[in-house]
C-alpha cells in the first residue's frame, strides 16, 4: 500500500549515472509513496583533467567537461520516462542537479538548498543486497544519513526492497552540535504547532509563511553547525599532523646527536694524528732544504730516519708506501689509484672513518711526496 505524504511535500529521489544501479530504487518510490511532484536529484562529478600530463589545451577539456555534462542530463530524461512509464505526468517530474566532486556531500549541499524534507536513495548497490539486510553499506549513504538535517525523512533502498526509514524530526537528539544556537532551537516543535493550528483553522497565508520562517532558521542553524564541525575536525587532524612531525624531529635530532657523540671524538683524534704527521713531514723537509751541500742533507736524511717507513708514508688501503699521495675529502692522504680503486668499486665513504665523502676530488700531496721520495732514495 502507498504511503500517504502531506500535499506540499515533494519527494527528491536520489539517482546515479548508471540507470541500471538506480532503476530499481526510483520504481520504489513511484510505487510506494504517493507522489504529487517528484524530484530527481543527480550530482554530477567532473572529468579532472591535467593540461600538462594530458597534452590537451584548455579549450578542449572545457569541451569534453561541456559533453559529459549534457550527457548526464540525457541519462536523467532516461529516468523522466521511467516515472513517465509508471504513470506520472511528466511535468511532475523535474530535475535537481549539482557539480561536485564528492557525491554524499553533493546531496547533503542540495537538501540544504532546497529545503528537502523527503529524499529516497540507494543504501548499497543492488548486488550487495541479501535477505533481511538492515545495514547501511554504501559511504556515500551513510554520509547522508548523519550530515542531512534532522527535519529531512530519508527512505533508503536496495534492490527495490526498503532497508531502512530515518524518520524526519524537529529536534536536537542525536545532533553532534552543542551550540547555543542549535540550544535554542529545543522547543521548535512546540513552536510549530500553534502556526500549523491557524494554518488548518483560519487558512493564514501569513501565518504559513512565518511557520516555513522557522523551518529555514532550522536549516540555517543545522548547517552552521555542521560547518563548524567540520573546520574543528580538520584543525584537530592538522594539529596532530603537526605535533607527529614534530616528534619525528626530535628523533630524528636525538639519532644525529647520539651519533656524533660517537663520531666527533674518533674522527677529532684521527685528525689530530694525521695532522702532527704532517707537521713533522714538513720540519724535516725544511730542515734539508736548508742544508747546503745536497749530499750531506741525504746522508743527515738518512740518519734521522729508520729503514722501516714511518707510519704516514703507508696508504690505509694498500698497506704500502705511497708513490703518489694525494688528500681526500675527509682529510686523510692515500695513495691516488688505491683511493680511486675504491671509489670506482662503489665505495662512497672514507675508508678511515665510514663515513659518507662529500665529494671524490683528489688533491696531491706535494709534500709528502717529496719525503717519500727522498726516503725511497736514501734506502735504494
Amino acid at each position: 500500500m502507498a504511503e500517504a505524504l502531506i500535499d506540499d511535500d515533494t519527494v527528491y529521489v536520489a539517482v546515479s549515472k548508471d540507470v541500471s544501479e538506480s532503476r530499481l530504487t526510483l520504481t520504489w518510490a513511484l510505487r510506494h509513496l504517493q507522489l504529487k511532484k517528484l524530484y530527481l536529484l543527480h550530482v554530477h562529478q567532473p572529468i579532472s583533467i591535467d593540461p600538462t600530463s594530458s597534452g590537451l589545451e584548455q579549450s578542449e577539456i572545457d569541451a569534453i567537461q561541456a559533453s559529459e555534462l549534457t550527457s548526464s542530463y540525457e541519462i536523467l530524461h532516461k529516468y523522466r520516462d521511467i516515472c513517465v512509464d509508471e504513470g506520472i505526468i511528466e511535468q511532475d517530474v523535474d530535475i535537481s542537479n549539482i557539480l561536485a566532486n564528492n557525491v554524499g556531500e553533493g546531496i547533503v549541499e542540495l537538501i540544504y538548498e532546497n529545503n528537502i524534507k523527503k529524499l529516497v536513495m540507494g543504501a548499497a548497490a543492488d548486488s550487495q543486497y541479501s535477505e533481511g539486510m538492515v545495514n547501511i553499506i554504501s559511504r556515500k549513504t551513510d554520509y547522508v544519513t548523519r550530515h542531512a538535517p534532522h527535519c529531512c525523512k530519508i527512505w533508503l533502498v536496495c534492490n527495490g526492497n526498503l532497508i531502512q526509514t530515518r524518520e524526519g524530526r524537529f529536534d536536537r537528539r542525536g545532533s553532534p552540535h552543542s551550540s547555543e544556537s542549535l540550544t535554542n532551537l529545543q522547543g521548535l516543535d512546540s513552536a510549530l504547532v500553534p502556526y500549523e493550528e491557524a494554518v488548518r483553522a483560519e487558512h493564514d497565508n501569513e501565518s504559513h509563511f512565518s511557520a516555513r520562517g522557522f523551518e529555514t532558521m532550522y536549516y540555517e542553524e543545522q548547517r552552521r553547525g555542521l560547518e563548524i564541525e567540520e573546520r574543528r575536525r580538520k584543525a584537530e587532524e592538522e594539529l596532530n599532523r603537526v605535533r607527529a612531525e614534530n616528534e619525528n624531529m626530535k628523533g630524528i635530532q636525538k639519532e644525529l646527536e647520539e651519533q656524533l657523540y660517537i663520531d666527533c671524538p674518533r674522527r677529532f683524534e684521527m685528525f689530530e694524528k694525521e695532522r702532527d704527521e704532517a707537521i713533522k713531514t714538513a720540519e724535516e723537509l725544511l730542515r734539508l732544504l736548508n742544508l747546503d751541500n745536497s749530499e750531506s742533507a741525504s746522508s743527515s736524511f738518512q740518519r734521522s730516519v729508520s729503514n722501516e717507513p714511518p707510519q704516514y708514508f703507508i696508504c690505509p688501503i694498500s698497506q704500502e708506501v705511497m708513490r703518489e699521495p694525494s688528500f681526500a675529502a675527509d682529510g686523510f692522504t692515500y695513495e691516488t689509484e688505491a683511493l680511486r680503486e675504491w671509489l670506482n668499486n662503489g665505495h662512497e665513504t672514507s675508508p678511515m672513518t665510514n663515513l659518507k665523502l662529500a665529494h671524490s676530488n683528489l688533491v696531491p700531496n706535494r709534500a709528502l711526496r717529496s719525503a717519500i721520495q727522498e726516503w725511497l732514495q736514501g734506502n735504494s
